[in-house]
């Protein structure tokens, strides 16, 4: 026998510390006072906390995936934000109207709630144009129909210059059917869903050219704003401009057309305000209120009032001074006072918070969008949302003039309700359209990650019938087909046929290796578990058998150098190469 080297001897000493270390650790584990189990304990939840580190941007959890209903949470995130915030300021509008309305309505000989439950009723009837506007595909938004649609509404603005209804000065409501609305605040909508079909066919199709594009645009937007305009109603045009002018700079107009339109929309402010001698009137209130509090500046001075009042903190809800008759329009247009003297400096600030959200969720939803009328209708519907916000919000605190235009989802109205949910609606359908379901996604419920090719194979030679076909698939397979594997055998592989055993061509050069020793016996010879690995051979195609005894497919197939306790080796064969000496 040889006599072992010092480097079996250190082999031997490693082997034997392994030995005395897994030993000493399996007695700990039985010991009673539990330090091993709370050490595995701790290791695990280490382990844990380290997995939850490494997880990617983009992954989340396995409560996650239960929760947002197999859709990614990249798009459910921010749709289940924008849910949220639209809820919140639905709820708390709807609260606010009751606390700022209820004096008026008892002065006027109604009920406290009298408000509140008209209020009630336009979300019921808002919430259903939402729906219905979230359920539209918007492949029917890019048709022929949108533009019968765009014609309907113009035909109600030109009806609303002839029969409409006079309020405060302006001609903005219609009666049909026994329903009173304003159409500009439905026309909103319209005039997004119809610009952005024209951007989708210019930038995303390239279907028309420029000049076909200027001039869509000028007829999709110009003539309702100009209907719009003889009402009158400013600051419904400068929502609407300013929305499809953000629209165009997001799909990449280019600057030339940018400067242009600019210049435009400042010649026309600066006619309508010259036109109308009440906007003028606005303007000078708005740099000096207190110039007239009884007059042009009765509303901005009683507001800043309010807002002082109110403190840090407010004076709670329902317990509002100006709305005792002192505040006009205290429910409607200038209801954000309501709020800032009710909830003070820190309950405006968390409003403001929760209408950002709402904005951010909205953008996210739009960026998202794979097409690009997805994303000018998300972004238009958001920002026209987000500029009525700051049109109400900056007049109120006498930051711009004030235009009369209400607070979405809070101030009391039912077209400016309805208009607004309307909006929303169509953000949770770009929102929806946004995880398309896709060929893949069906085959991944069918539980196939490929496609098979079941009619090519029925037409493959040797396959006469479905049973035929079950047998050549791998059994708890989801890859499909095997392919045939016999290009790619090598050599000292066995080959199974049925239940007996067939020696594999003997490969070119000779039966002798480079060690001079033959390799046709172990072959032949069948593995130590009992079955031979090598190929087995299904109907057409071939694969590895790995047998049934985990501990066997552990195994090297080729024949390696043993060494027992008292040096010895066994093995004729290694890694490197059969017939090699072991001895170093």
């Amino acid at each position: 026998m040889a006599t072992p080297t010092k480097r079996e001897d250190t082999k031997k000493g490693r082997t034997n510390e392994a030995k005395a270390a897994r030993a000493k650790s399996s007695a700990s584990g039985t010991r009673g006072d539990g330090a091993s189990g709370r050490d595995r304990a701790a290791g695990r939840s280490s382990a844990a906390s380290r997995g939850r580190g490494r997880r990617a941007a983009g992954e989340h959890s396995a409560l996650g995936e239960r929760l947002i209903g197999g859709v990614p949470a990249r798009i459910m995130g921010p749709r289940i934000m924008f849910i949220a915030c639209l809820v919140a300021l639905v709820a708390f509008g709807l609260l606010m109207v009751y606390s700022a309305s209820s004096v008026e309505a008892l002065s006027e000989g109604y009920s406290s709630t009298f408000y509140l439950e008209s209020q009630a009723k336009n979300l019921l009837v808002g919430l259903g144009f939402a729906a219905f506007s979230a359920l539209v595909p918007m492949r029917l938004t890019r048709s022929p129909l949108m533009w019968g649609v765009w014609g309907v509404f113009s035909l109600l603005l030109i009806a609303v210059l002839l029969v409409g209804q006079e309020s405060g000065g302006a001609t903005r409501w219609i009666i049909i059917a026994g329903f009173q609305f304003q159409p500009s605040e439905l026309a909103k909508s319209v005039v997004i869903l119809t610009s952005a079909m024209i951007m989708h066919e210019f930038y995303g199709e390239h279907s028309i050219s420029d000049g076909s594009f200027i001039a869509r645009m000028v007829v999709a937007v110009g003539v309702p704003l100009a209907f719009i305009v003889f009402e009158p109603d400013l600051g419904t045009c400068i929502i609407i401009a300013a929305t499809v002018f953000f629209m165009a700079i997001l799909a990449g107009i280019s600057g030339r057309l940018v400067a242009g339109l600019m210049i435009g929309i400042a010649i026309v402010g600066i006619v309508a305000v010259a036109a109308a001698p009440y906007r003028l009137e606005r303007i000078m209130a708005l740099l000096d209120p207190w110039a007239d509090p009884y007059g042009t500046g009765y509303q901005a001075t009683l507001a800043i009032m309010a807002f002082a009042s109110g403190g840090l903190f407010g004076r709670g809800i329902g317990n509002s001074t100006m709305k005792y008759n002192y505040l006009p329009e205290a429910h409607n247009d200038y209801i954000l006072a309501i709020i800032g003297e009710e909830l003070g400096f820190v309950g405006t600030l968390v409003f403001f918070a929760v209408v950002v959200g709402l904005i951010y969720a909205g953008f996210k939803i739009a960026a998202q969008s794979p097409t690009m009328q997805g994303k000018m209708i998300g972004y238009g519907c958001t920002t026209m949302i987000g500029v009525q916000f700051l049109v109400n919000i900056m007049g109120i605190l006498g930051v711009t003039p004030m235009t009369g235009k209400p607070l979405p989802f809070i101030s009391y109205g039912g077209s400016a309700l309805i208009g607004a949910l309307i909006l929303a609606g169509l953000v949770l359908r770009v929102s929806l359209e946004s995880n398309p379901h896709t060929v893949y996604d069906a085959r991944r419920e069918g539980m196939r990650v490929v496609s098979a090719a079941d009619a090519a194979f029925m037409e493959a030679p040797g396959v006469s019938s479905l049973d035929d076909y079950a047998t050549a698939r791998v059994e708890g397979s989801t890859a499909g087909v095997a392919r045939p594997r016999s290009a790619r055998r090598r050599e000292g592989f066995t080959v199974v046929d049925g239940t007996s055993i067939v020696s594999a061509p003997e490969p070119r050069g000779g039966n002798e290796d480079r060690g001079g020793r033959g390799r046709s016996s172990r072959r032949e010879r069948p593995s130590r578990g009992g079955y031979a690995q090598g190929i087995e051979r299904h109907g057409s195609y071939e694969r590895v058998n790995l047998g049934s005894d985990p501990a066997d497919r552990l195994r090297s197939r080729s024949v390696r150098t043993r060494y027992d306790e008292g040096g010895s080796t066994r093995g004729s064969g290694s890694r490197r190469g059969r017939g090699d000496s072991h001895d170093r």
